[in-house]
């Protein structure tokens, strides 16, 4: 008999670096397997060239056969979440960011959501105590 997981896995964690217009730049990407066909994608420590308006392309682009969700994260300070916010496309490429309230995508992806957070993203304070 098949355990059903309580949360969907971690298919990926890493530093994304890429050149764009001549210059590096890079994110820490990680993403879930949420359902069949189904990917979550949370960017964050966004640096040198890298936007979100030409990484979202790209990232979509690896997951070909699979719907796409894409999410942002910025921390904050230690005492708290941080700024969430989900992630659209406009028809002319600019993204659009829509804050998240609370706990969501702790609730949606477990775990593994904070155990990955990078503790070297200084932007705002960083996550850890």
């Amino acid at each position: 008999m098949a355990v059903e997981r309580a949360y969907p896995e971690m298919i990926r964690d890493e530093h994304y670096v890429r050149h764009f217009n001549g210059w590096e730049g890079y994110a820490h990407v990680r993403a879930w397997r949420t359902a069949p066909h189904q990917v979550t994608v949370v960017i964050s420590g966004l640096g040198g060239t890298c936007t979100l308006e030409n990484l979202l392309p790209l990232l979509r682009d690896e997951y070909p056969d699979d719907a796409t969700d894409f999410y942002f994260h910025m921390p904050t300070d230690w005492t708290e979440l941080g700024y969430y916010a989900a992630l659209t496309t406009n028809a002319d490429g600019t993204v659009v960011q829509t804050r998240l309230v609370g706990n969501t995508l702790t609730t949606r992806l477990g775990p593994t959501l904070h155990a990955t957070d990078d503790p070297d993203d200084d932007s705002i304070g960083g996550d850890s105590p």
